[in-house]
């Protein structure tokens, strides 16, 4: 049986790793492509001031990347020590990420989405009316969670911190031989972005006048890191097979492998992180 990631990190991935060693064979093809700003960009611009914010909320490890990158090019190198403003996490492997630099994070929520980091921070701060957000997010990001904040009285700086393109084309020739693959038993997707980056690649090789291969998707089911990419799956007209309890490696996992249930015995990798 196998596997298809579409991640981006391809086949560096932990999750690769995690599906290896549970018995997948794993086709990485990543659908979509996260890109860095350009340095001096508005994002190190705003991590210059960082003291001018109340919060700094990262919502994905390579936000988290990206900020940590920005803050080495505009305060100093190598390790940060900020003990303020106070940072939130969208969940634990982004944490892990801010406090391996040395960054102290303040709330991570129980539920890893970003609308549930609004809900979060109320209990740490009393209230947002009249603070400062600086929200370093994908160029793709939605506009939930920036919208929450401002509700609950928050003023928002919505910075690109990176930049996703979705469906880079150079990958279209390995995401054909993943989907040919007669024994492919499962698709994981972890974005909005990688939805449509993946549906892009497919629609570029309909055109090019290869074998159309949308049904092969439809037939495949589709493992889902959480609620949004779940409604990005429905939108594009796709079911979503399995949804992952929590958006991390061992959850993917686990993921795949209820959908793979009557294939084997396969046990679930454990401390693997995102």
């Amino acid at each position: 049986m196998s596997v298809l990631s579409t991640r981006p990190a391809g086949a560096a991935d932990p999750l690769v790793a995690a599906l290896e060693a549970a018995g997948h064979r794993v086709h990485a093809v990543p659908t979509v492509e996260l890109k860095h700003v350009d340095p001096g960009g508005p994002l190190d611009l705003a991590v210059a001031g960082l003291d001018a914010y109340d919060w700094i909320v990262v919502t994905s490890a390579a936000g988290a990347v990206a900020v940590l990158a920005a803050m080495g090019r505009t305060i100093r190198p190598g390790r940060v020590d900020v003990a303020s403003p106070r940072w939130a996490a969208v969940g634990r492997t982004t944490a892990t990420v801010l406090e391996e630099a040395g960054v102290r994070v303040d709330v991570v929520p129980e539920v890893s989405r970003g609308d549930a980091i609004t809900q979060a921070l109320h209990p740490a701060t009393g209230s947002l009316a009249d603070r400062r957000v600086l929200l370093p997010r994908s160029s793709r990001a939605d506009g939930v969670l920036p919208a929450a904040l401002l509700a609950a009285g928050a003023t928002v700086d919505d910075v690109v911190a990176y930049r996703t393109v979705e469906g880079p084309p150079a990958n279209a020739p390995a995401l054909m031989d993943a989907l040919s693959d007669s024994e492919l038993q499962a698709i994981v997707l972890c974005s909005g972005s990688a939805v449509r980056g993946m549906l892009a690649l497919t629609a570029t090789s309909a055109a090019t006048g290869a074998t159309p291969v949308q049904p092969r998707i439809a037939a495949t089911p589709l493992v889902s890191i959480g609620r949004s990419t779940s409604s990005a799956i429905r939108k594009a007209g796709l079911l979503v097979a399995v949804e992952a309890s929590q958006p991390s490696v061992d959850d993917l996992v686990a993921a795949v492998n209820q959908v793979v249930v009557g294939s084997g015995s396969l046990s679930i990798p454990q401390e693997v992180v995102q």
